[in-house]
């Protein structure tokens, strides 16, 4: 057969000489080099790490063609780069629905006082989160009613919008009975105006007249309503305008129908000539905010009576809120269960002017706030729980030892200034979380030992993705606790197979003088070797010319198992050692791990 070379350069010789160069010119060299930031951008990893060791053999190879394009076959080169691994554990958050609180039993949005939400967790845990891996976590979001609770359908039992006509007088009088005096009757009247009061989205708003007092009158005045309320809390609203306010007393309260008061909302000078509301419950001492409103402004005054507590709030209003404001503006406690079927109002010289108008009562918040048909709410006071559980690999399990949720007084002892963790309880991006939770874990673990092990939860904010939990594992070692990492430094070593740069896990290794005598020490006493000195082996570290082949691969192999007794399948070595025959000869032998045993690797 004949082979024929094509070559369509000007001059042919010139890559004849090129190829014959190659060969001849090879470079068979051993290096270490670590990959740089450089390589890794070359490599177009953003993260500066592989994700994979797959990854590393494969994309590796060509980097280090440009970076050796003379070495070839037999040279090495051991590289190091960074690895991601993966986090220790995953971490999912779940807030219960009202689906879940079903299972235990409760058809409100929360457990139930009684009920013990671990009894339900786990499996509503498990309908909810799939693709779990054996050791992730999962942080329990849930509500639990701490006594009575029930269903209440939004309802308005009164509304007063003072529509009694065009001409202002005596309310008494101009409304026709509807409001009747009850103290210093015909003194001093309340009087009935014609004009409203206003509010965009309050429903009841510019709507007929209104009812004006006066600090300079004492008449009292009160309105009743078909059915006293007898249960639960109740809600009174009205719109107010103060043109002049006193030394402070109440001016508009709910009533019993023995005449009982409660939720007393009054109103007195600040010193500088503006308002502070205030509210007692069941007596006339007021409690009052330390907020100054203004003459002349309208505002939107709710006051509420909790019944069963004897509890009276008061919020002050510049516009309508949907929902109630979690803190009020005055609260006051006095005597519980009042029935309440009457809305009083009151002058007194003590007392401001002002303009009333648009007053309702409810038995919910949002019924003051809207004319709407609403759905029902739940009533009772709930508390905000969370529990943390863990996967073993089937079920989830409330997680106790080796675990902590950082809570909220947690990240306080962190740092409370702007850009600590405590000024806002979680950690970003801006932050060194791990060295905040390493002292945290020192302080709270003052009595730790080597290996201890505790996985951290907490929680993080993220500008793209808003708060989540987060979750690392640390180890306590020399006196420090140390953060599981989950991108690390590794290696992994190439070879030049004559063509291209091949993942290769040889070893190269140059026997020492203490390799020798291991050598001899491990046949002494074997008869295959009576033809060769052990004691020169071990005095001179070299073998000589009356070993044979086999002989010295067998020597090599106990050698090979010593350095690497667990060496896997496919493990190589290359041996350097030297050989006296007439002077000292210095030479390689390549084994290979086959089938448990040491061969020859040519």
């Amino acid at each position: 057969m004949v082979v024929g070379l094509v070559f369509t350069s000007c001059e042919p010789m010139d890559d004849i000489h090129a190829a014959l160069d190659a060969q001849e010119n090879i470079v068979v060299g051993d290096a270490e080099y670590t990959l740089t930031g450089d390589d890794y951008d070359d490599l177009e990893l953003g993260y500066g790490s592989f994700s994979s060791e797959d990854d590393a053999k494969a994309d590796i190879p060509d980097l280090l063609a440009e970076m050796f394009p003379v070495w070839g076959k037999g040279s090495s080169v051991l590289v190091g780069y960074q690895l991601y691994i993966g986090n220790a554990f995953g971490v999912d958050e779940y807030t219960l629905i009202q689906d879940d609180y079903t299972t235990s039993g409760s058809d409100l949005l929360g457990f139930q006082s009684d009920a013990k939400p671990e009894d339900f967790l786990g499996d509503i845990l498990a309908t909810n989160i799939t693709g779990a891996d054996n050791g992730d976590y999962a942080v329990t979001n849930y509500f639990q009613f701490s006594g009575a609770a029930y269903t209440i359908t939004p309802t308005v039992t009164f509304e007063e919008n003072f529509d009694f006509g065009d001409t202002a007088g005596d309310i008494t009088a101009t409304s026709a009975g509807v409001w009747v005096a009850h103290s210093s009757s015909g003194y001093n009247p309340a009087e009935y105006a014609t004009t409203s009061l206003s509010m965009d989205g309050y429903p009841t708003s510019d709507i007929g007249g209104s009812i004006v007092i006066s600090s300079s009158k004492n008449e009292d005045v009160n309105t009743t309503f078909a059915a006293p309320v007898t249960s639960g809390k109740v809600f009174a609203s009205t719109l107010i305008s103060i043109n002049a306010v006193g030394d402070g007393s109440y001016f508009f309260h709910l009533m019993d129908d023995s005449y009982g008061y409660s939720a007393r909302v009054g109103a007195k000078d600040d010193g500088s000539g503006n308002i502070l509301f205030g509210i007692g419950a069941t007596s006339s001492t007021l409690t009052y905010s330390t907020t100054s409103f203004d003459l002349n402004t309208t505002y939107l005054l709710v006051s509420s009576y909790d019944i069963a507590s004897g509890i009276s709030n008061l919020y002050v209003l510049t516009e309508p809120m949907d929902t109630e404001p979690s803190t009020p503006e005055a609260s006051n406690t006095g005597d519980a269960n009042k029935g309440i079927q009457r809305i009083g109002v009151r002058q007194s010289s003590d007392g401001p002017s002002a303009t009333l108008d648009g007053i309702r009562v409810a038995n919910t918040w949002s019924a003051i706030m809207s004319n709407d048909v609403l759905d029902d709410e739940v009533i009772g006071d709930k508390t905000a729980g969370q529990m943390l559980y863990n996967f073993n690999g089937s079920t989830w399990e409330l997680s106790e030892d080796g675990s902590y949720l950082l809570a909220s007084e947690d990240y306080d002892t962190m740092g409370t200034d702007y850009g600590q963790p405590g000024k806002y309880n979680n950690f970003d991006s801006s932050m060194d979380i791990d060295a905040y939770i390493s002292t945290f874990l020192g302080i709270k673990y003052p009595f730790a030992q080597d290996d201890d092990n505790i996985d951290v939860l907490y929680k993080y904010y993220s500008s793209n993705s808003g708060p989540q939990t987060r979750g690392n594992s640390y180890t306590y070692m020399n006196g420090a606790w140390m953060a599981y990492e989950s991108t690390i430094s590794t290696t992994l070593q190439f070879g030049h197979d004559g063509i291209s740069w091949v993942p290769d896990n040889t070893i190269k290794y140059t026997l020492t003088g203490a390799d020798y005598t291991y050598i001899a020490d491990q046949l002494t006493g074997n008869p295959d070797y009576d033809n060769v000195s052990l004691t020169n082996l071990s005095n001179y570290s070299d073998f000589d010319y009356n070993w044979t082949d086999a002989q010295l691969l067998y020597s090599m192999s106990i050698l090979a198992d010593y350095l690497n007794p667990t060496a896997e399948e496919g493990q190589k070595y290359v041996f350097t050692y030297l050989l006296y025959d007439n002077g000292i000869n210095t030479l390689t032998m390549s084994l290979i791990k086959t089938n448990g045993a040491w061969v020859l690797n040519n």
